[in-house]
């Protein structure tokens, strides 16, 4: 490969544009029940992304007001959370809420 491994592939930079100076990123795995913690101001929020995505290697993009969850290997976005400081949990944004597949519509 030599000294350049990434040279010559190509990734999809055009799905998600948020400005440097507002943004912090962090690389994790989803634990294997589809949960990721998130140390924000002090405080430990969870983030639920979903069973489906357990140990998957992902991107936790966090601004001020929402924090955006991407796969690594495919970028695809898997979550998006708004941010509520007086919640511990934050739900997953793109899922409809309820436990049973047959509640949502």
């Amino acid at each position: 490969m030599g000294v350049f491994p990434y040279v010559g592939l190509s990734f999809r930079t055009d799905s998600i544009v948020l400005p440097q100076s507002l943004t912090r990123d962090r690389f994790d795995h989803v634990d294997s029940f589809g949960k990721l913690s998130l140390r924000r101001a002090g405080h430990m929020h969870h983030l639920g992304i979903g069973v489906t995505h357990a140990a998957k290697a992902v991107t936790i993009l966090i601004t001020d007001q929402q924090v955006t969850v991407v796969d690594r290997s495919t970028g695809e976005i898997l979550a998006t959370h708004t941010i509520d400081p007086a919640r511990t949990y934050w739900r997953n944004q793109q899922r409809e809420p309820g436990r049973w597949p047959s509640s949502r519509t």
